[in-house]
């Protein structure tokens, strides 16, 4: 089962793979590249950008040279993708099968979506109020919570630590805590009205499977650019 966080958002993770596409819009529709029969849009450009670490997007965006060899990547990838439907990758079976398998994904991630939408829906309306009222930790809290869990801490750490050095990360620490104890309370609520029943087979069968080792797979590779870097002269 999934294990969902309190009160946020989930991004859904789209997976699309090629740098072509046919995106709407007054500006983004604009054609920047044609690539023979193919095209690369502004929205398509813009994508990619995006999806790059904001240092490397700002090196787009303010190096002329920069952007122009991003460009040049997008149209190497487009021109890799005509290539391999020209040889009829597409229409393979292997293909066809992965991309059935991709489509799946997609649409068990939307459901799982759907589910968080609703857990955090009806948390805001059951809870929302005693979350909102949940008041900063004390100093005699902080300091109560440092010394019963040193020994974690310093595990965790990796070294001794003074209260003063992470003093903010357990404050934060205790608030999620005590928003955790409201959630858990209420599930209890809804535990107790519930019939459950676990079959212990099926759990250890599955613990099995996530133990054993996987085989390396490629086919969720993603093509995409990567802004070149400019060589530092010595």
């Amino acid at each position: 089962m999934k294990s969902y966080r309190l009160i946020i958002g989930v991004s859904l993770l789209v997976f699309v793979i090629s740098a072509t596409g046919c995106n709407k819009g007054s500006d983004n529709s604009a054609v920047m590249v044609r690539v023979n029969r193919g095209t690369i849009t502004t929205a398509d450009f813009k994508k990619q950008v995006e999806e790059l670490a904001p240092q490397m997007q700002q090196a787009v965006v303010a190096d002329p040279k920069a952007r122009r060899d991003f460009l040049d990547d997008l149209i190497g990838i487009e021109l890799v993708i005509q290539e391999a439907k020209r040889q009829g990758l597409d229409r393979d079976s292997e293909f066809k099968k992965r991309q059935e398998m991709l489509k799946k994904e997609l649409e068990s991630r939307m459901q799982e979506d759907v589910k968080n939408e609703l857990f955090n829906t009806v948390l805001k309306k059951e809870i929302g109020d005693k979350l909102s009222k949940i008041t900063p930790p004390t100093d005699q809290e902080v300091r109560e919570y440092y010394n019963a869990n040193k020994d974690k801490i310093v595990k965790a750490v990796g070294k001794p630590v003074s209260l003063k050095e992470i003093e903010p990360q357990l404050k934060m620490r205790i608030l999620q805590e005590k928003r955790r104890d409201l959630y858990v309370a209420y599930a209890k609520g809804l535990r107790e009205k519930a019939k459950i029943s676990v079959d212990d087979k099926v759990l250890d069968s599955a613990v099995t499977d996530i133990a054993q080792p996987k085989n390396l797979d490629l086919s969720s590779l993603k093509a995409q650019a990567v802004p070149k870097k400019e060589e530092t002269k010595p």
